[in-house]
């Protein structure tokens, strides 16, 4: 290796290690900008639609502003209604619920795990509010000091409204100069790296675009036939079961474990040990061999995308190092990663290094 080549790859380490240091003591600050971008990513190819049908790009941003906002209103509202339609059913159904769980599952749980169920609901809150006097003050510390942490601060409530407010008109300006952006960077790459950064870069975008893109889209999908599903199965709360689950499956598998629980334990509520919670099961193993076997490669088709082990560590791993911001940058960086480790590894297979046995044999 080069002294040339050795200095370079110091350059590009040091340069990477103060981004990362630069992102991590902004984070905060960084966040709404970041949303920004992320949005920007998922709208630009919209916009250049538009613009091929030759409307001005400001001009289809504001236009997909009005529509976006249009349709989202509907559907919050909607669903809104719907949530608020269900929770008041859920408390309605209470003493039902609890009658159910005391005829057809309080003997099951006192044989299995000792524990006798309240039953009526004057016991339930009695319980409740036995536990409360029993539970010591020191415990509640943490709650208390994030509850004072938040009220207290009016500059830092003033700083979250700020950012959430000016994400809007950073989307704006992104999306606008969207084009300009990429052209720009590109600008202060060396010259002879543009090719292989070109190259990277829309590697990066397939692997990008594969998995946000169609992951957006299966979680619509799949929120509306987890509902159609319980509908169909009688189960109370079906909609907010349903579309939750769906939104959550962004996390690959994470929406499709938390609908089985939630959908599960409103079916014992309700019927108790019946037919019913097979059902529920059925349902959710029905529908996640549809997307795995129909779904997914569809709407993917043969872009190769990112494993959703990978989404999955990376999100811990972003939550975990930079908050939300870490959530949000999680994915673009393992989609950058990707590319690269895949780069080396092919790279790997070419050296005399690894193919020097097998030259040998044929010699």
């Amino acid at each position: 290796m080069s002294l040339k080549r050795n200095q370079r790859i110091i350059i590009a380490a040091v340069l990477l290690l103060f981004l990362g240091t630069f992102i991590y003591l902004l984070r905060g600050p960084l966040t709404p900008v970041f949303i920004a971008l992320f949005l920007a990513y998922l709208f630009d190819p919209i916009i250049d639609k538009m613009e091929s049908w030759k409307i001005n790009r400001s001009v289809s941003i504001l236009l997909l502003a009005a529509v976006s906002f249009i349709v989202i209103g509907v559907l919050l509202f909607l669903l809104l209604f719907q949530l608020q339609r269900e929770l008041v059913e859920l408390f309605d159904n209470l003493p039902a619920y609890l009658s159910t769980a005391q005829q057809k599952l309080a003997p099951l749980i006192k044989e299995h795990l000792g524990y006798e169920l309240p039953h009526n609901m004057e016991e339930l809150m009695g319980r409740l509010k036995s536990q409360l006097k029993q539970l010591e003050p020191a415990n509640l510390t943490p709650v208390s000091d994030a509850i004072t942490s938040i009220f207290s601060s009016t500059l830092a409530f003033f700083g979250w409204l700020v950012g959430i407010l000016v994400v809007p008109v950073f989307l704006f300006y992104f999306l606008r100069d969207w084009d300009f952006m990429k052209y720009k960077v590109l600008e202060y790459v060396p010259v002879p790296y543009h090719e292989f950064v070109t190259d990277k870069a829309i590697k990066v975008n397939e692997a990008l675009g594969a998995f946000i893109r169609g992951q957006l889209t299966i979680c619509l999908v799949l929120g509306v036939l987890y509902t159609a599903g319980l509908l169909i199965v009688g189960v109370d709360m079906a909609v907010l079961i349903g579309m939750g689950s769906g939104l959550l499956f962004i996390v690959p598998y994470f929406g499709t474990i938390v609908g089985i629980i939630a959908g599960t334990i409103m079916a014992l509520l309700e019927f108790g040990i019946a037919w019913q919670v097979l059902a529920v099961w059925g349902v959710f193993a029905v529908i996640q061999v549809f997307e795995g076997n129909l779904l997914t490669p569809k709407i993917m088709g043969d872009r190769v995308g990112i494993s959703p082990v990978i989404v999955i560590i990376a999100l811990l791993t972003g939550a975990e190092l930079l908050g939300f911001l870490g959530i949000l940058i999680a994915v673009p960086t393992a989609a950058v990663l990707k590319v690269f480790v895949s780069d080396a590894l092919e790279r790997y297979r070419n050296t005399e290094f690894f193919q020097g046995d097998a030259e040998q044999e044929s010699e």
